[in-house]
Order: C-alpha cells, then structure tokens, then sequence
C-alpha cells in the first residue's frame, strides 16, 4: 500500500477518486475521527458554497409550483409565500443544508455497519463506516462541480444525470424512481461496495449486490412516499 495513501488524510482524498481500495485498505490499518471530520467538513463548505446559486432557483420553482396549486386556497398560497421568505432570509438554509449531510452520513455509515455484520458476518465497527461513508460523500463534490453550472445556465434545480433524464411527466411514480437513479449516486454505491467488500473480505459483487438492493430499496420507498405529498 502507498504510505502517502495509509498515512495521510490528503492521500486517501485523493485514493478514494482513484484507487478506492487503497483507501479503504488504509482505514482497515487505522481509522481516525480526522478522517471522518476532514472529508465531511469539505463537503459542506462545499455545499454551503453552493447555496446562493441554487436556493434562489430552488425558491421560485417552489413558489411556481404553490402557484399553480388546485389544493390551496390564495390565503395559504400567501402564507405560504410569506414561510418561505422568512426561511431565505434567515441562515436555516445553511444550518439544514449542513445537518442533513452530517446526519446522511451517519445513516449510511449505520446501514454499512450492519449489511457488514449481520449479512456478511463481520466485525466492523461504527467509527470505520462513518470514516468510509466520508471518504465517499466527497464524490458530491463532483457532483456539484457538472450539475450546478448546469443549473444556472438553464435557471433550474432539475437537472438529472440518470433515466429521469428521459421523461416528460415528472409526477408518475417512475419519474420519481428514477430521479433517485442517479449516476453520481451509483458511482457512491460502487464505492461503498468495495469498502465493505474490503472490511469484511468479502467477493465485491456480493458487497456491491447487497449495498445496490439498499440503494434501490430506498428509490423506491422515496418514490413511493412522493406521490403522497402534494401541494
């Protein structure tokens, strides 16, 4: 293993985009809370950098979708209006925008835990997860790099590198589905995939098998749970 990779926090940064397994072999070595904080803590200044170019699209579009609303009457549409004003103009966005990464991260890092353990019959702990699911949410950081341009060029927060890509109507249960397919997002599975497959020295098709059914076990739960929320 490259001792650039196994001894610093910068060389596994960079392995996990180019040489994954080095960098999970070198948290199976030693795992550290600066690798769970250092790569976490890029990410949100990350996306917190990003917020003054997509929440201004992501506002009007909710409010676009408020106007065009069946359901409310124009009393709620001002109330409404009126939440979501407030919401910008105070620093919730940011405060909610860094939690839901913290708090994504602990999940995944609690289901890694237990397809490792209880699936594949390993030993790995919650600490070692936790440092994988940060090592591999800095792929967001690429993510961020192709998709927000895109969004200011075509004024829009829906922007989609997957199948949703293909369809028109976007309140079908499908569309929803495969919003959720999202190739940065497989590129995170494939990843999480070779790190339990090397926690638990496990074949890394049945890892990637059992990491990718979760994945799609969510799509789905998240399309499902989308159709029943309607403005």
């Amino acid at each position: 293993m490259n001792d650039e990779v196994k001894k610093s926090i910068i060389g596994k940064m960079v392995a996990i985009f180019w040489e994954p397994s080095a960098a999970f072999r070198a948290l199976v070595t030693r795992t550290g809370w600066l690798d769970i904080v250092v790569p976490l803590l890029l990410v949100i200044l990350v996306s917190l950098a990003s917020m003054p170019y997509i929440t201004p699209l992501a506002i009007e579009e909710q409010k676009d979708r408020i106007a065009r609303s069946e359901r409310l009457s124009d009393e709620q549409k001002n109330l409404a209006y009126d939440r979501i004003d407030q919401r910008t103009n105070s620093i919730s966005p940011y405060l909610s925008g860094a939690v839901f990464l913290i708090v994504r991260a602990a999940v995944v890092a609690a289901v890694l835990m237990l397809v490792g353990n209880f699936i594949f019959g390993g030993e790995i702990k919650y600490k070692n997860m936790l440092a994988m699911s940060a090592y591999v949410s800095l792929i967001d950081i690429i993510m961020n790099a192709v998709k927000i341009p895109l969004m200011v060029s075509q004024q829009t927060v829906r922007i989609y590198t997957g199948p949703a890509l293909f369809l028109q109507d976007d309140s079908t249960f499908l569309f929803r589905f495969f919003a959720n397919l999202d190739l940065f997002v497989l590129w995170k599975v494939i990843l999480l995939g070779i790190g339990v497959a090397t926690f638990t020295k496990v074949k890394t098709g049945k890892a990637f098998g059992a990491i990718f059914t979760c994945w799609i076990i969510y799509c789905l739960a998240v399309a499902g749970l989308g159709g029943l929320v309607k403005i």
